[in-house]
Parts: C-alpha cells; structure tokens; sequence
C-alpha cells in the first residue's frame, strides 16, 4: 500500500535490514526519491565523487540538478582505483557513490578498496546495490557506509512493485 506510514511499509523496511544486517532501512516511492533524498542530506558546495557509467537518469540528475542545488560533482571511472583516488579531494569530499554490478555496462568495482580510499579522504561511501541485491553482495559489510536498492528490481523480481531503500551501517 502506498502510504508511507503502515505496517506494509514497516514490514518491508524490517525485511530489508534484516537482509542488510543492520538496525533499520528506509523505504521510499521510488529508487530515484531515495538516491536524490541521499543526495539531498548533503550540504551546498560538498564535493561528490560518483562514476562514469551509472544508471543514466541518476547520473543526469547529478550532472543537472545537483548541480544546481549547489553540489559540485566529479565523474570518474570507478573501475579504475587510481582514477577514483585522484577524483577523492581528502578532507573535501563528503560521498562517494559507486553502483556495483554497474548499469547499463555491468562494470565491477572493488567496494572494500573504493571504502577504504573514501574513508582515509573522510568521505562516506554508498553503494547502489540495485544489481546485485543483499543476498549476492553485502556492501556494508564490506565497507560501505550506505547501501541503496532499487527495490523494483532484483529485491522484487523486477516490475511489479516500485519502490527503492536505502540501509545505514
């Protein structure tokens, strides 16, 4: 049901932090509403890292929109540690954001190597998990700050429901 204070949603938001093993997980209308909500938490003038090849409508909304908002955005290839390092601004930096397997290419990143260049900059990690879900890849565990679903997809075998869920270490 599409209200966001019931029991469904609960149930759905327990299920979800249970898999991720962590104390609670956010439901939201869409994978977009909780990616941009993340996003939005961060203040004008913070300096985010986030990759070359992303789901495209969330990495035009980071080129346009948070541009906008004041973010200032750097794109690098996730793939590649020595890129993203050099993108990582130690001390200015406030997130880094990788999707893992990566759409539309299903390009791999390292999460506990891409964790540990983000936290020795003071940066946290989020990981879009859409791909992989809680059962094949545990980005908190490896690391990662925040793990974000589009629980359209593989959390709910892809288009029945919409929805998307973010989980904090």
């Amino acid at each position: 049901y599409g209200r966001p204070d019931n029991a469904t949603v609960r149930e759905v938001e327990g299920v979800i932090a249970m898999l991720e093993e962590v104390s609670a997980a956010l439901l939201f209308g869409s994978s977009m509403a909780a990616a941009t909500a993340l996003f939005g938490a961060l203040d004008p003038g913070d300096h985010v890292v986030a990759p070359r090849v992303m789901y495209w409508v969330l990495r035009n909304w980071l080129a346009t929109e948070a541009a906008r908002w004041g973010l200032r955005v750097e794109f690098a290839d996730a793939d590649d540690p020595d890129a993203l390092a050099r993108a990582v601004r130690p001390g200015e930096t406030k997130l880094v954001w990788i999707e893992t397997p990566a759409n539309p290419l299903w390009t791999v990143t390292d999460i506990a190597g891409v964790a540990e260049i983000a936290h020795r900059a003071g940066a946290r990690l989020a990981v879009d998990s859409t791909a992989a879900s809680p059962v094949h890849t545990r980005p908190l565990a490896l690391g990662a700050d925040l793990v974000m679903h589009s629980a359209t997809k593989i959390l709910n075998g892809h288009s029945d429901v919409l929805a998307g869920a973010l989980a904090v270490r």
